[in-house]
């Protein structure tokens, strides 16, 4: 608080009776403990033999070194290392001392050189050691004792130089497993356009479904042990040639497992190095990646009757039926082949930790008695599973219950951080209410929506008491106030927000995407109204108006490997130059730069109605294009929509020489990196295109322009776009982003709370000061000013039209004039204060 630092003292550590103090001893014994972690010493006989069989089985399989002409073993290209060295971060280096901001800033030729080097590396299979060398800093767990060696957390800092050349390994890998279909569907972990809420969904619709049709559901959660730590390598490189990864990558992979070694460092004193026998490495960019191929086929062998669901190796297995004790047999079967499994490929599953719990309504007193390497795996009401709690009932109200008291001890934290007169501002701690209430709330808010209003009345209580503590107001304050007053919508309209992106998010994955399933239609839903994600949110999707709408792919793959599609070409100089710049210099530069090419310019325009229209125009050869494209559309998506196009023309034409003049510098820029957040389809459309057109020998360059400046050509695609979205009917279909869906459901939530603020009886004092909601006044004062300000805006103060509702006064009238003592009767009725309201 004072600003003076001081020295941090890794605390002393005993073994075995011992103390240790100086921290060169302490490094030791850690780095110790760490590698006994991945010792193959923790594998029992019949593990160890599990091993033996699986590589005789794959001996073959294992040493053949046949090469693959596969477009995954290429040599890498420079857009490849500046997309990852863009996708950095901030991040502490390894032994070298090489960070990413030094890697992020070379010059183009340290990049060739870089770019070589991992080429060389790539060619060879061998990665340099200092790469495969990892410095640990040690972090106590929470809760535990800091005196004890096994008490700490291991992270693991690697070469920054190292980790570039995975990310380059590990986007080609990605990009060959998604597109190729190898993960299995059920894996939800580390895989883009997924998250953790999907399984939760699925076994959630699984549970409504059996409560519909008065059937239970059985369900086993699998813990495994050390399941990256004791990760068995060479049971890894087998998985990978499966899955018919060879060549190149699969050399690098191998050398890149082996000889793994860690030292620890404790302030400035570093230990040995200790070898690392198992486990993937801590800290890697590929690691998670690695343990989804190893883990990838765990639920292979078991019946597709059978619901199940994997996030990284957080699984469950599943199934539903009237009879209990033919699911537990089938059940059984399962478990035993999962054993099976995880004994031929060096994974072990924790007794202890794992769980079976039956979802049912009914009294049920049968005895499940499901077992794991011969043991009874033990029975919960209720279990917690990737953050949500699930009970046997599906009320959700164990779930509300933890959300409601970790909310309660960060609401402590904010009474600590205001007072009456002192404290942080509202600013301040509205930003503790977003990032560790609001996070909390929102987390599985699709599922636990369900809830009973009495549960979900709880939830409503926290925000009131946060909301509250933020703008200093009165107990008596109304709740709707507070939410306009601090910009945060009622919880039911935003729960509905977050429901409605997540389910455009499952609709733009295809169709063997597990939660789809929740949204197909199903007798139960008939049978009785139960709250399922699935059933109730095709209500909310009529009512929003996007129920026929297409939804455009939440990952988009190229049919060509984004490595091999190759560098657009694109001139940003007249973009450094500003907007001040003059129409005759643009056209200058661009007929002496671009005279022997074609010019073609591009715009879109978006009408106040949300309606699009996009265009392009050739004058050299008095050619025009403009279409009308789907509502509500971005103009950013517009604009890619022109370009996209003028490069169709550009492919029909066959013209040798193109430049492609736009004033959409996002769109450009996009292009130029191969990279959208918002629209990755539109722009793998864009490059499919210039990669046919240079394969036909055509040169196609893009080029940024100011805008509305008076460059005839932009001019013309301007107005031409604009009489586009004029047009009475759609004439091109352009399916809709995750982003612009996000977009409407702002805009609906919106209107949503606007109803009711101007529907509420509640809060009418403070509704004719303000009328909007989502319109934030500007806070510029000190606290206590403040709270003031707020208290006399919604009307409720210390006044004694206040003080009777509380019971702390018999009339609330004023003593002066026996009128209620309100905001508005001292500012402008009450006598006593004549001469204030004067000098006022």
């Amino acid at each position: 608080m004072s600003g003076n630092s001081r020295d941090y003292h890794f605390p002393i550590i005993r073994d075995n009776g011992n103390m240790i103090i100086d921290n060169k001893s302490k490094a030791e014994l850690l780095g110790k403990v760490f590698a006994k972690i991945h010792s193959t010493e923790n594998l029992k006989d019949k593990e160890k033999r599990g091993h033996e069989i699986t590589l005789w089985r794959n001996i073959e399989l294992i040493h053949n070194e046949e090469d693959s002409e596969e477009a995954i073993n290429t040599t890498f290209s420079m857009i490849e290392l500046n997309k990852a060295l863009k996708s950095s971060k901030k991040s502490t280096p390894g032994k070298n001392q090489i960070n990413y901001c030094m890697l992020s800033n070379l010059s183009d030729v340290g990049k060739e050189k870089l770019l070589a080097l991992y080429n060389k590396v790539w060619e060879e299979g061998k990665i340099p050691s200092t790469w495969k060398e990892a410095i640990i800093v040690p972090i106590c767990k929470p809760g535990k004792d800091p005196n004890l060696a096994e008490s700490y957390r291991p992270i693991a800092l690697t070469s920054c130089v190292g980790k570039i050349m995975e990310k380059i390994v590990n986007n080609r890998l990605m990009y060959f497993l998604e597109s190729k279909q190898k993960i299995k569907n059920y894996q939800f972990g580390f895989r883009k356009g997924r998250s953790t809420i999907d399984p939760a969904v699925c076994l959630e619709h699984e549970i409504r479904r059996a409560q519909a049709n008065k059937e239970s559901v059985v369900a086993i959660f699998l813990d495994v042990e050390k399941a990256y730590d004791m990760l068995w390598r060479e049971g890894l490189l087998i998985k990978i040639k499966q899955l018919g990864i060879k060549g190149k990558i699969y050399r690098w992979i191998r050398n890149f497992l082996t000889e793994r070694s860690i030292s620890v460092r404790i302030n400035n004193e570093i230990s040995s190095n200790y070898q690392m026998e198992n486990g993937t490495p801590q800290g890697s960019i590929i690691s998670p990646i690695l343990f989804n191929i190893m883990i990838n086929d765990i639920f292979s062998s078991i019946d597709k009757s059978f619901g199940v669901s994997l996030f990284a190796d957080d699984g469950i297995i599943w199934k539903r039926g009237r009879n209990i004790k033919f699911v537990k047999r089938k059940l059984q079967e399962a478990v035993t082949s999962v054993e099976n499994w995880a004994l031929e490929w060096g994974f072990r599953f924790s007794i202890s930790k794992s769980k079976v719990v039956v979802f049912s309504n009914k009294k049920l007193n049968i005895n499940i008695n499901l077992k794991l390497y011969g043991e009874e795996i033990e029975r919960a009401e209720e279990f917690k599973y990737l953050g949500v709690w699930f009970d046997k009932k599906l009320t959700w109200k164990i779930h509300i219950d933890k959300i409601v008291g970790k909310c309660k001890r960060i609401l402590n934290i904010m009474r600590c951080l205001r007072g009456k007169e002192w404290g942080a501002n509202r600013k301040a701690l509205k930003s503790i209410y977003v990032g560790l209430i609001r996070s909390v709330i929102d987390y599985g808010s699709i599922l636990y929506s369900s809830a009973s209003s009495t549960l979900l009345k709880k939830i409503d209580k926290i925000q009131y008491q946060a909301l509250r503590l933020c703008c200093g107001a009165m107990k008596t304050t109304p709740v709707s106030a507070l939410q306009v007053e601090m910009g945060e919508m009622p919880l039911e309209i935003r729960r509905t927000q977050i429901a409605i992106i997540y389910w455009a998010n499952i609709k733009g994955h295809n169709e063997t995407h597990p939660p789809l399933n929740t949204l197909q239609p199903c007798q139960e839903k008939e049978k009785k109204q139960f709250d399922s994600f699935g059933w109730k949110i095709m209500n909310k999707i009529e009512d929003i108006g996007m129920n026929s709408c297409q939804i455009s792919p939440a990952v988009a793959l190229p049919i060509i490997p984004p490595w091999i599609l190759g560098e657009v070409e694109v001139d940003l100089n007249l973009l450094g130059k500003g907007r001040e710049i003059e129409s005759t210099e643009v056209e200058h530069y661009i007929g002496r730069k671009y005279s022997e090419y074609i010019q073609i310019y591009t715009d879109a325009s978006k009408m106040l109605t949300d309606k699009v229209g996009v265009a392009f125009v050739i004058p050299d050869l008095n050619i025009m294009k403009n279409k009308r494209i789907n509502d509500k559309l971005t103009v950013y998506t517009g604009e890619l929509m022109a370009i996209l196009m003028a490069l169709e023309w550009v492919e029909e034409s066959r013209e040798e020489k193109v430049v492609i003049c736009s004033d959409s510098s996002s769109a450009i820029i996009s292009i130029q990196e191969a990279q959208s957040e918002s629209r990755q389809d539109i722009i793998m459309e864009i490059m499919h295109v210039i990669f046919r057109v240079k394969n036909y020998g055509s040169e196609v360059r893009l080029i940024w322009i100011p805008a509305h400046i008076g460059v005839v050509g932009n001019e013309l695609a301007d107005r031409f776009a604009k009489s586009a979205a004029k047009k009475p009917n759609m004439e091109l279909n352009v399916k809709i982003s995750k982003k612009e869906i996000k977009n409407i459901v702002k805009v609906y939530g919106k209107d949503k709370w606007q109803g009711q603020w101007d529907r509420g009886s509640s809060a009418r004092f403070y509704y004719s000061i303000q009328e909007k909601v989502g319109e934030l006044r500007k806070c510029n004062r000190i606290k206590k000013e403040e709270d003031i300000i707020s208290r006399m805006r919604f009307g409720h103060t210390g006044l004694n039209s206040t003080l009777k509702i509380i019971n702390k006064h018999n009339t609330g009238c004023c003593s002066q004039c026996g009128q209620l003592e309100t905001v508005e009767h001292i500012f402008v009725e009450c006598n006593k204060y004549r001469n204030e309201r004067e000098i006022l």
